[in-house]
C-alpha cells in the first residue's frame, strides 16, 4: 500500500490535507484530513508538522481498518490526536 500526499487547501474552517491511497488489493481512494485554524493559532501543531501528523494518523487508521468498518474519507483531527502527536514527536524541552 502506498500513501501519496497530494497537498493542502486553505478553507475557512482550517487546512485540508489530501492523500491518495493506492493498494493493489483494493480500489484507489482519496482521503482528506482537516486541522482547524484554531489548532494552528493555539500552537497545538506547527504548520511544518501538519502534513506528517495527518499522514501518521491516516497510516494508523488504515492499519486498523476492516472491510466491515472502513475509515471515513474525511476526518477532522481532534485536539486529543494533536496532543498525542505532539507528545510523541515534539517532547517538551527541559531547561
Amino acid at each position: 500500500m502506498t500513501i501519496q500526499y497530494l497537498g493542502f487547501q486553505l478553507k475557512p474552517r482550517g487546512r485540508d490535507y489530501n492523500y491518495r491511497v493506492v493498494d493493489p488489493k483494493t480500489e484507489t481512494r482519496e482521503f482528506t484530513l482537516t486541522i482547524s485554524n484554531q489548532a494552528f493559532l493555539a500552537r497545538q501543531v506547527p504548520y511544518q508538522d501538519a502534513a506528517d501528523l495527518c499522514y501518521q494518523k491516516l497510516r494508523k487508521d488504515l492499519a486498523a481498518e476492516t472491510p466491515e468498518s472502513p475509515i471515513p474519507r474525511h476526518h477532522t483531527v481532534s485536539s486529543e490526536e494533536l496532543d498525542e502527536y505532539r507528545t510523541r514527536h515534539r517532547p517538551s524541552r527541559k531547561h
